[in-house]
């Protein structure tokens, strides 16, 4: 309902509204700038007995924060600064107000008074990340409008110009809260739209059952690791099968085959290297791409798994184990023929070899069975 922000996001949700919100305040700081600077004409037709200081007044004014604006937009880089760039001139500002109807003799200050609401408005609607600190600056300027208030009034006239203030000052910082709820609401939603997209991209990527890669994404990486692979480097790739897969699903039941292929999964993913990319790529076959590595160290990676599958059977209750094996077939990358799809030929030819030889063995492409 509130939309917080947990602390370990805070930072993220803080260059978030610096890069949605820098401009806005940049703007609204500038416009706000000119609307004070403007109101020299005002001043000119209701107050024309200080017109000069006035003029004066205001352009230095404005000329002093617009410089400090410039520099704090340019050098600074907490967006919680310069969220309350903009009340605290507003504060300022009010200030230079009243010392400019407080140099007046016109009978229309008592009047020209009840504009200097504009100042409130200004702060609270400007806050734009967190709504706490515009409750304090809300508090500034009102202190600073009231005193000035209460100098130039009765106590009659400073009832009914209260009258007038409060509710703007409560209407004000409702809106100030909505502001900042709507910004928090808005960094929670794009956090929402990314993990959706993450778990989107997961799941066309991931293979469901292994949470392996599934072949398309082992395709789209390992091309890219061939193509980007130095010549003087070793590539190779491992093709799996799971032997007799067909009799395990026809003995004991889909079910029991699917635990089969997690666990093919769990021990494959345990022997494989931070740089190795391994992928369920069909049904009981799986690959993996070795780079950097020579066909005897791949080929050597290969019979350690298969001696580890061998040896690591999946239970069934408490008293039943079903052994399984898998058959390995090996291919190297050749620097005449860089081509994932020649790669992957050769394994399957070198896995079809390890298969006619009676299974549970590793073959090599360029060498004998193992």
């Amino acid at each position: 309902h509130n939309a917080l922000i947990p602390k370990q996001f805070l930072e993220c949700y803080y260059s978030y509204q610096n890069a949605h919100q820098r401009r806005y305040l940049r703007q609204i700081n500038f416009l706000a700038q000119l609307s004070f600077l403007s109101y020299f004409f005002a001043d000119w037709f209701l107050l024309p007995d200080i017109a000069y200081i006035s003029g004066v007044t205001r352009v230095s004014a404005v000329l002093s924060i617009m410089l400090l604006n410039w520099a704090m937009f340019k050098y600074c880089k907490n967006i919680l600064t310069l969220d309350l760039l903009l009340p605290l001139s507003s504060a300022f500002a009010a200030s230079v107000w009243f010392w400019l109807l407080h140099q007046s003799s016109s009978p229309s200050v008592h009047y020209y008074q009840y504009a200097s609401v504009i100042f409130i408005l200004l702060g609270c609607l400007s806050i734009q990340v967190r709504f706490h600190p515009s409750i304090l600056t809300a508090l500034l300027i009102s202190v600073v409008i009231i005193a000035g208030v209460v100098q130039m009034n009765s106590a009659q006239q400073t009832i009914i110009f209260l009258l007038v203030y409060v509710p703007i000052l409560i209407f004000s910082l409702y809106i100030s809260w909505n502001n900042t709820l709507n910004a928090r609401r808005a960094f929670l939603r794009s956090m929402l739209k990314e993990w959706d997209r993450h778990l989107l991209r997961e799941l066309a990527h991931t293979d469901e059952l292994t949470q392996l890669s599934n072949r398309r994404q082992f395709e789209l990486i390992a091309d890219k690791m061939i193509h980007a692979w130095p010549p003087y480097q070793s590539i190779c790739l491992l093709m799996f099968d799971v032997d007799y897969f067909k009799r395990i699903n026809d003995s004991y039941g889909h079910d029991i085959g699917d635990q089969v292929l997690q666990k093919f999964a769990e021990l494959a993913r345990k022997e494989m290297r931070r740089a190795d990319v391994l992928a369920r790529f069909g049904g009981e076959e799986f690959v993996a791409l070795l780079p950097e590595t020579t066909l005897e160290d791949a080929i050597m990676i290969a019979g350690r798994l298969r001696k580890n599958i061998e040896s690591h059977p999946v239970c069934i209750g408490n008293d039943i184990k079903i052994s399984f094996t898998v058959s390995v077939g090996v291919s190297k990358l050749n620097s005449d023929n860089i081509n994932l799809h020649s790669l992957i030929k050769e394994a399957d030819i070198a896995l079809y070899r390890a298969k006619q030889n009676g299974r549970n063995q590793v073959a090599s492409f360029d060498l004998p069975t193992i």
